[in-house]
């Protein structure tokens, strides 16, 4: 009779298991994006970003494969509805809390104003940086809009990855213990 309870046991341990294997193999690489958009990019690093013990999306960040043009990309799963007006908030608090100034910031309002959609559970949203055409954002697999500013750029990407990020463990995650060589002044791993 004790033999019957700890197969049992044994048996749904091993199917525990191999549902977290299952899951923590399965991550979702939204590489259709950087197909389209940005060729040449690697996937660096990704982890979640949880809100009051909420997921709200898994960032990934891809960098340049070739280092010659210096591009990168954030791409977020979202695995919540967001309204318009909710994600600017949080995006002009977010650069606030990085220490930019109120001016700036209600002029970068005004570009995301421009650009950021309402999101749905499951869609994806991308920032691709690169030199020469500045951040260009993506909804889905089209592009939603531009900004040339560098300051902006800076500013937007250090939500993520700068050192004075809300979210340390993210960008850690994110820059999966290795320095890639951004073109941005701010984004360095110090």
């Amino acid at each position: 009779m004790n033999k019957i309870p700890f197969f049992f046991v044994l048996a749904l341990l091993l199917v525990c298991l191999s549902s977290q294997r299952y899951a923590l193999a399965n991550v979702i690489e939204p590489t259709h994006i950087t197909d389209i958009h940005a060729p040449n990019l690697i996937h660096l690093g990704h982890g979640n970003y949880t809100r009051f013990g909420f997921e709200i999306y898994q960032a990934h960040l891809y960098v340049d494969e070739t280092k010659l043009i210096k591009k990168f990309a954030i791409i977020l799963d979202y695995a919540r509805q967001i309204q318009k007006d909710v994600l600017i908030k949080a995006t002009i608090e977010q650069l606030e809390k990085l220490g930019y100034p109120t001016k700036k910031t209600l002029e970068w309002k005004s570009h995301l104003d421009k650009i950021y959609p309402n999101i749905n559970k499951g869609d994806q949203f991308a920032a691709i940086y690169s030199p020469t055409s500045g951040t260009t954002f993506i909804y889905g697999d089209k592009i939603v809009g531009n900004v040339l500013d560098q300051d902006f750029a800076e500013a937007f990407f250090g939500i993520w990855l700068s050192s004075k990020t809300s979210d340390p463990e993210l960008r850690s995650k994110l820059l999966a213990k290795t320095c890639p060589e951004f073109i941005l002044q701010s984004l360095s791993c110090q």
